[in-house]
């Protein structure tokens, strides 16, 4: 198993803990995620990433209503595209028609890049989907931005209408991290 994420989201009712850990799934058969699953449950997870780019081979209807029926815990489905840092190197709409059938089929979470947020919530505008709430997430793979390029950054996500927030840095320096906790205490839960 790979090393989790931690995911912040607004506290539920009766809780005061928003810090949830999530454990990603990036293997290459429908079988060895389920395991993975079971592993991450075992040990304590919150939820999974099941990382669909990295399924060698990947029917979206059978796959998608297999890991959520069976799901043992909440899960986020990501479809990562090369272009953000993942391993998907196909047709974008049929990526994006992937994500769309996991919020269909009850998925608790997907994640959607900033780069086309808009183009998927266009996409679902006047559908709903009370289950499902949307990460819009934004990678940099270089760098940690400045403090004013992040605070712009965590805005164009919101302004999204993204119900959480991701973004993904490379810390080059041990300065970069009090940044990242900056955004995040100055960043607003919207409930």
């Amino acid at each position: 198993m790979d090393s989790p994420n931690v995911l912040f989201t607004a506290p539920s009712a009766g809780t005061k803990n928003a810090t949830l850990i999530c454990v990603p799934i990036m293997r290459e058969s429908l079988e060895k995620m389920k395991i993975d699953v079971q592993k991450a449950k075992a040990e304590g997870a919150d939820l999974v990433e099941i990382r669909l780019d990295f399924l060698s081979t990947f029917d979206p209807h059978q796959d998608l209503t297999t890991l959520i029926q069976h799901r043992a815990l909440p899960l986020l489905f990501t479809y990562r595209p090369k272009w953000e840092g993942g391993m998907y190197d196909g047709d974008e709409n049929k990526r994006l028609d992937a994500l769309r059938l996991a919020m269909e089929l009850g998925a608790d979470y997907i994640d959607v890049e900033l780069q086309v947020a808009h183009q998927f919530y266009d996409s679902i505008r006047g559908k709903t989907f009370d289950k499902t709430k949307v990460i819009v997430s934004s990678h940099n793979y270089q760098l940690t931005p400045s403090i004013e390029d992040l605070g712009n950054l965590v805005a164009r996500i919101q302004a999204t209408g993204a119900d959480i927030v991701k973004i993904a840095t490379t810390a080059t320096d041990i300065t970069d991290v009090p940044r990242m906790f900056q955004i995040m205490v100055h960043s607003q839960v919207r409930h």
